[in-house]
């Protein structure tokens, strides 16, 4: 199998920037495999253990560390289970998925059936979202409250913000290397002064082999069989799901949306200043 870094030394730089977010937290968690037919899947749980269950998939070679450090205040009441994608910049196999089919479907699947979940909460952030659509397709009834948050899959943002803001700033770096091109780029998605997302981004795209695809859009009958409750938070400067068109089309999509909230003044990576403001919805959410 062709590795999906570009050298085993921008691996170890990528792996190395998993550890050291994930050790920021100082929180107790648990590491653990569980083995798929797509690869092993590493997995992170925190919290209380006897606790509701919220299962949660990060954006695109986020990793879990990061998704969990947006949440991890509701470890108290809540245990929290993070999975790592496969096929992405995770400790998860490298093995790619097919966007296409429901191989994302069967994967989140046999991970839940190895971690022995049959009814859980469910976050989906950015990428994640489009995973969790996909879950929601093939086993709704695992899924009791779906939030999704930023969430890929329902929108895609305009090609001219897409062109000017992202693709002009990274054509630009790829060309001179210079890191003031690259800082152009991720303001764009990134809370400005962000170091440790700085390190990560330029670690990514100068040692792993990127996939700029985006998700398939999910369409009506996909989802005609999910009935239970559908929540959102969205930011009202996305530059690549747009907020309040996310909304529009998640209305149409599903029969149950019972909470939406705009983050203001955030972009696509909300800010630290805001993580207080979104565990404070999804535990409303969950109690209600």
């Amino acid at each position: 199998m062709k590795s999906i870094y570009k050298t085993p030394q921008a691996k170890s730089v990528l792996m190395r920037l998993y550890d050291e977010k994930l050790n920021s937290l100082n929180i107790d968690y648990k590491e653990i495999d569980v083995n798929t037919t797509f690869g092993k899947t590493r997995v992170i749980k925190a919290g209380n253990e006897k606790a509701k269950k919220i299962v949660i998939f990060h954006g695109l070679n986020a990793g879990s560390p990061l998704t969990l450090e947006a949440v991890k205040d509701l470890r108290d009441d809540y245990l929290l289970i993070a999975i790592d994608t496969i096929g992405q910049a995770t400790k998860s196999e490298e093995n790619p998925i097919n966007i296409k089919d429901d191989s994302y479907a069967v994967w989140a699947d046999e991970v839940l059936d190895q971690l022995e979940i049959t009814d859980a909460h469910f976050i989906g952030i950015s990428y994640g979202a489009f995973i969790l659509q996909k879950l929601i397709t093939h086993r709704p009834a695992k899924v009791s409250k779906c939030i999704f948050v930023v969430p890929g899959g329902l929108v895609n943002g305009t090609l001219g913000e897409s062109m000017r803001r992202l693709t002009l700033p990274l054509i630009k770096y790829q060309i001179t290397k210079k890191d003031s091109h690259l800082k152009d780029f991720i303001k764009a998605f990134v809370p400005d002064g962000d170091e440790f997302m700085f390190r990560m981004q330029k670690a990514l795209l100068t040692g792993f082999k990127m996939d700029y695809r985006r998700p398939v859009l999910l369409k009506e009958k996909d989802v005609e069989n999910f009935t239970n409750p559908v929540y959102m938070i969205v930011a009202d400067d996305d530059v690549f799901f747009p907020g309040d068109a996310a909304i529009k089309r998640a209305e149409k999509l599903f029969q149950n949306i019972q909470g939406t909230h705009v983050l203001k003044n955030s972009k696509h990576m909300p800010s630290f200043d805001t993580y207080p403001e979104i565990q404070q919805k999804i535990k409303s959410w969950i109690e209600e």
